[in-house]
Order: structure tokens, then sequence, then C-alpha cells
């Protein structure tokens, strides 16, 4: 299970790093969970988990797959650029709110399940970050989510086990390419410079295609805190963007602590998502339909201690999906560890 595979290596990856040598971290392993559950429900978008690796990776020894994804993290901004390499397993699950049911009832979420192998290029400097990934993955029965949230709700949360998962969306392998650019917002360090505290913040905007998931959006996150270390991170699972520092921030990092809030903000115009449309290529009885427009917000609290960060946050998300009742919420943990 991806769960327990991320907690294995949780503690694996903080052996290695505590004992290595001192230093700014120049590459970072990290972890995520999302999970509805930290706010008291158990439905919608109900379970992310991911494990990835970035590291830094020298223009001159870019292979042919990187030179081509290059091109689209634009090379205009190439003055002190620096190129990282992401790569992430992640699994994400889709459940109705009524567990005991053999099919999900109107105006709830239908089953979905995935599970996906990112690959991205990162191009970034003091001013922005360019990311461009390619996403294999597959829905269905093959994602394993199912027995991925069986496991959880059985032996770690003592939850209702969910019945409809025959319903889930079918089998589907999944290619999708996503761009997403965040910008500094550079007015917020002449802001920070009269202030005791630090400010920092970004805007961004992207986009995917695929059959897993079209769309486009944008966005902004702001943080207040001391001795912030600067970094491009979104705090719940994103497919493509990882930590990222920002370029000309190392002198913070002589400080082992920082500590910090944020809120965010996001707007999405949603062309296809397998999870509700179902899958292009195959019929699904319990499509519902997604709705074109999408907004959430996010906020939380970052911690971070020489090589470890650690931040909590909760997204509050508008309906996604045609007649659906409520909105969705869900909590979320990130952990970097840098090496």
């Amino acid at each position: 299970m991806l769960n327990r595979i991320v907690f294995i290596c949780s503690a694996l990856v903080l052996i290695w790093s505590w004992s290595s040598a001192d230093g700014p971290p120049r590459s970072f392993v990290l972890f995520q969970l999302d999970n509805d559950l930290f706010t008291d429900t158990d439905r919608n978008y109900t379970n992310g988990a991911r494990v990835a690796l970035v590291r830094p990776i020298p223009e001159e020894q870019l292979t042919r797959l990187q030179t081509w994804m290059q091109n689209f993290t634009g090379r205009a901004e190439s003055i002190e650029r620096t190129y990282t390499w992401g790569t992430g397993l992640t699994q994400l699950m889709f459940t109705p709110q009524d567990s005991e049911v053999a099919a999900p009832p109107p105006g709830q979420r239908p089953y979905a399940g995935w599970l996906g192998l990112e690959l991205s290029l990162h191009a970034h400097n003091a001013q922005a970050l360019n990311s461009f990934a390619l996403v294999v993955g597959t829905t269905g029965k093959a994602s394993m989510a199912r027995q991925a949230q069986d496991f959880v709700h059985k032996h770690i949360s003592n939850s209702p086990i969910f019945q409809g998962w025959e319903t889930q969306a079918p089998f589907e392998l999944t290619i999708g390419l996503h761009y997403d650019r965040k910008r500094n917002l550079t007015f917020l360090e002449t802001i920070s410079a009269d202030l005791p505290v630090d400010v920092d913040g970004f805007i961004e905007w992207g986009a995917a295609v695929g059959n897993f998931r079209t769309d486009a959006y944008a966005g902004f996150m702001v943080a207040i805190g001391y001795n912030l270390p600067g970094t491009y991170v979104y705090p719940r699972i994103q497919l493509g963007s990882y930590v990222h520092r920002v370029a000309g921030r190392e002198e913070r990092l002589s400080n082992p602590v920082s500590v910090g809030i944020f809120l965010g903000g996001r707007g999405n115009a949603v062309l296809h998502d397998i999870t509700l449309d179902g899958p292009l290529f195959r019929s699904w009885d319990y499509a519902v339909g997604s709705k074109p427009w999408v907004g959430e917000y996010v906020f939380g609290v970052g911690v971070r201690y020489s090589r470890f960060g650690l931040i909590f946050s909760r997204t509050f998300r508008s309906k996604e999906f045609k007649d659906q009742t409520e909105a969705h919420r869900f909590g979320s943990v990130q952990l970097t560890m840098g090496f």
C-alpha cells in the first residue's frame, strides 16, 4: 500500500538525512498525505498519498527527454537559471458519502481511483519557477485504491468499509502533460524589510492536458512568519509541483528554524476529469459530469528545522460536479527532507 510505503521511506530517509553532511540541502525527498478524515468527513476526494524525489541537474547533463521538456519551461529567463528533476509516485481515491450501498446514490461522488508516475523538469531563479511534467497512470482496479482504503480503514482508522468499489471508474491508461508557472511577489520583500516578520508569496498559473484531467488554473499563496526560507510550494498534492527554494534566500538557511502561516486561493476551469466525467474511450454508467468552474482556498502552518520541513494545511473546495449536495474540505500533511 502506498501509505505504508510512504511511512517506511520517511523513516529511512530521515535517518539518511540526519547523518548527511552540513550545508544547505540541494535535493529533497517529499512525502504528502491528503485526507478528509483530518476534517471529520469521509467522502469525495477522500485520500491522496505521494512520495517524490527532487534533485538538481546541470543543464549540460539533460537527457533527450529532459531536453524536450526544457522547451516548455521557457528559455527566455535563462539568467542564473537552475534546473531540477522530479520523480513522483501518487495515488488518489474518491468515494461517495454513503459507504453501505452498492452504488453511489444521486448527488454523491462516484468511486474512482488513480495511480500514476510523474516525471518533471523545473527551471527556477529568484523571480520565477517554470515546471513541466509528463504524468502516466491508470484508473480502475490497477490503481489499487480499493485495497489501500480497505487496509487503512481496517487496520488504522477503524472506519467503515465502502461497499461500492465494483462501480469505480473503469481501467484506462492515462497520459497527461502539466505546465505550472509560479512568479515570486518581489514587492513583499520590500514590505517585509519594514516589519519584524518575513513576508513571502507568489502568484501561479498553469494547465494540464490529457485523458486524466484537462484544465487551467490561476492562484496565489502568501506566507508570513519568522525566518521564512522562501519556497515555491503548494501545500497539498499537485501533480508535477514540488518544493523549490527561491534563489538568493540562502542566508536565511543559516538559521535552522523557520515558522510561518500561509493563505492561498485558486480558481480552476475544468474541461475533463476522468473521476467525474469517466474515461474518454470507455463507457461508464456512474459518470456525473464535472462543473466547469471550481474554486478553493487553503490555509495552514509550516515549520522547518535544519533540513526538515513540515506543513499542516486545510483546503476548502467548491462543488466539483453536477447535483453535488455540498462543498468539500480536507486536510493535508507535507514532509520534506533535504540532503
